[in-house]
């Protein structure tokens, strides 16, 4: 395989006395071979793949490298794929080229046309289509699976998008940690929140705030609640304790239990594009981090 690799690194013409340089190997990905000019024609065509695929090519300009390393994985995407089961077929492809031209009212003389206006020739095109479909798969099948959003940060994203949304009420399950102002040594106060977080990891209190109290409330309505006490609890997460708050004679540190929204169909509604932003948000971290993975179970080679 090397020998090969390295007889084949360059080819030359002999159609004159001075060999030129036609093309050369630039990398090397199991038996498949990258050229320089594949990176080259991926390279003067951005423009028109980021329209057809923006998940893919989504950005304006890529370095010859980068260009290397999305062809690489292109090829341990549709590998693993295979070992999957998923093998994206030409026939595939021609549906979903043809379900394209009719959501665009195109015929197949006037998407060549295009194609054509744009620098891409029809083969680009189906391949790329059929490089789009298994990214798709991939990114369903593999990557999604890798990804939890849990349905508090879901809510915690919710809340923080509208936290200045003052037409949205809220209602919330509370544990009031309290303690007298008189007890308070300095210090004491700038510490009491995190005392309470090492508290509901560990159950260890410093002796200091021993005669911390505590209650449950249940389902308490923040019209119930006085505005400044709203205010706290409105920019604090679920799953989160609030900053200190005098009430009366004691300062109060609440732990977020649960948190609602009263109109609980304006979540619902938001909840589906929440989760896609959160899922899109950590997906590109995650394929990072599987394709350093996967990449050491292929055999690559780079010649730059």
């Amino acid at each position: 395989m090397l020998k090969l690799i390295t007889l084949a690194f360059v080819t030359f013409t002999s159609l004159s006395a001075h060999s030129k340089l036609l093309d050369k190997i630039i990398a090397v990905v199991d038996s498949k071979i990258i050229t320089l000019s594949q990176v080259k024609r991926v390279q003067s065509s951005i423009g028109p793949r980021r329209n057809i695929s923006p998940l893919i090519f989504y950005k304006e300009k890529f370095s010859t490298k980068e260009i290397v390393q999305l062809l690489i994985e292109r090829q341990i995407i549709r590998d693993r794929l295979s070992e999957m089961g998923y093998v994206v077929s030409d026939e595939q492809v021609e549906a979903q080229i043809k379900e394209t031209e009719s959501r665009l009212g195109l015929n197949r003389d006037r998407l060549l046309e295009f194609l054509n206006s744009n620098n891409v020739t029809f083969d680009e095109y189906f391949e790329l289509v059929r490089e789009t479909y298994e990214f798709n798969i991939f990114n369903q099948r593999v990557i999604r699976p890798l990804i939890s959003v849990t349905e508090q940060e879901i809510k915690n994203t919710f809340y923080k998008e509208n936290q200045n949304n003052k037409t949205l009420s809220f209602k919330y399950t509370l544990v009031d940690f309290a303690l007298s102002k008189n007890l308070f040594s300095k210090g004491m106060l700038k510490r009491f929140k995190d005392v309470l977080k090492k508290f509901q990891s560990d159950g260890s209190l410093p002796s200091e705030y021993s005669k911390v109290s505590t209650e449950l409330f249940a389902d308490i309505d923040q019209d119930g609640l006085t505005k400044k006490l709203q205010a706290l609890l409105k920019k604090t997460n679920e799953g989160a304790f609030t900053n200190p708050i005098l009430i009366g004679s004691d300062y109060h540190v609440f732990f977020v239990k649960k948190k609602d929204v009263v109109e609980s169909e304006v979540f619902q509604r938001a909840k589906p594009r929440i989760q896609n932003k959160l899922y899109s948000k950590v997906a590109g971290n995650i394929r990072i981090l599987w394709f350093k993975r996967e990449i050491n179970k292929h055999f690559v080679k780079y010649f730059y």
